[in-house]
């Protein structure tokens, strides 16, 4: 309505609706709860590592990252310091409900590793668990599974990641360096990881 100019009847002048928010609706849809329980379940089940494909299955349950976007994630944290784990929950937790979705994805993800392994520590050092073979048959064991979960897992990324042709010629660089040559992982990502960049706003 223009000024001065008269309302139908039953309609009354009203101030300016407030701006649209700025938060997703996924950060405002997910309870920090939900995020708390998920994160938990997946640190759990991934005994012996694998916890990227927990994460995966995790997030296709609920719907709450297309796959493209969890590969995109993963291969982010890994080029971050510290531990991998940590950077994608605190990354996935942050994309889903900001600062405080990120604080509890993280802890979650390391409360019962934390716990067992106080716990497993005061055992094994304290007592003869580190002579036990049958310990030790268990721990090569889950090291065995770890390294099957973790191939399944990257193969997951390898899948929604080498689309274009200069994505996969930089997976081969990058690996051949990181395998091959003394420091090559620093190489790879002083210089390969800007070339990724590259081609994919490219693509």
């Amino acid at each position: 309505m223009t000024a001065g100019q008269a309302y139908p009847p039953g309609m009354a002048a009203s101030p300016v609706g407030p701006a649209p928010s700025r938060t997703t609706p996924g950060r405002a849809r997910i309870p920090l709860s939900a995020l708390f329980r998920g994160f938990l379940l997946a640190s759990l089940n991934a005994f012996g590592g694998g916890l990227n494909a927990h994460l995966l299955n995790l997030v296709r349950r609920e719907g709450w990252l297309a796959d493209q976007e969890f590969a995109e994630f993963s291969t982010f944290a890994q080029t971050l310091p510290g531990s991998n784990n940590g950077n994608l929950s605190a990354l996935l937790g942050y994309q889903l409900r900001g600062v405080p979705g990120a604080a509890v994805a993280l802890t979650a993800l390391l409360l019962p590793g934390s716990l067992l392994m106080a716990a497993l520590a005061g055992a094994y050092f304290g007592g003869s668990l580190a002579t036990d073979p049958h310990v030790s048959g268990a721990l090569q064991g889950a090291a065995a599974a770890a390294l099957g979960i973790g191939a399944s897992a990257g193969l997951n990324v390898l899948r929604f990641t080498l689309t274009h042709l200069q994505a996969t010629v930089v997976a081969v660089l990058t690996c051949l360096l990181a395998l091959f040559v003394p420091g090559g992982t620093v190489i790879a990502l002083a210089v390969l990881l800007p070339l990724g960049v590259l081609f994919g706003r490219s693509t």
